[in-house]
């Protein structure tokens, strides 16, 4: 049985020629790699709504809704099905003190020595021209959900707003 693709965000939060990213330490996706913080939309909540949430609830930051820039949708495929439409968003301002969570560590990592290793498979694709503020549109292939990473194509950016 194929289950419907989810919906989720991830912020991409620049400051100095830096990029914060947090070491994510449970979750459906990714536990123990690097990532921006973000999550799955709830039922009624806008995408940046769910944005602004997810990094409250992982790294006890606030960012501001009309600071956030809209620069990717990426549609991930596990073994060929749809599995997660992603919204990136990026950003250069937010309010609060960085706070290791339940959900991450925090850390500041240099735009131009990303941690690739660190991060998932397909990460070394995208992530650099998300973080240069580029907008695209991809479609990224595993064979399993974000195990085996096998190919990207790019898109041309389409923006979309969703409610769940």
């Amino acid at each position: 049985m194929v289950s419907a693709m989810r919906l989720a965000t991830l912020a991409i939060i620049v400051q100095d020629g830096k990029v914060l990213l947090g070491e994510k330490k449970k979750g459906e996706i990714g536990t123990g790699t690097l990532n921006g913080p973000g999550g799955k939309l709830d039922p009624g909540e806008t995408l940046t709504e769910c944005l602004i949430r997810e990094v409250d609830e992982e790294l006890e930051i606030k960012l501001d809704a009309d600071q956030l820039k809209k620069v990717a949708i990426i549609t991930f495929f596990a073994g060929g099905e749809p599995d997660f439409g992603v919204h990136v968003y990026r950003t250069q301002y937010f309010e609060g003190e960085l706070k290791e969570t339940a959900d991450m560590i925090p850390n500041w990592y240099d735009i131009q020595d990303l941690p690739f290793d660190r991060m998932l498979g397909s990460d070394h694709m995208w992530f650099k021209q998300a973080v240069d503020g580029e907008s695209f549109c991809a479609n990224v292939y595993y064979k399993e959900r974000a195990s085996g990473f096998e190919r990207i194509d790019f898109l041309p950016f389409v923006d979309t707003e969703v409610v769940a």
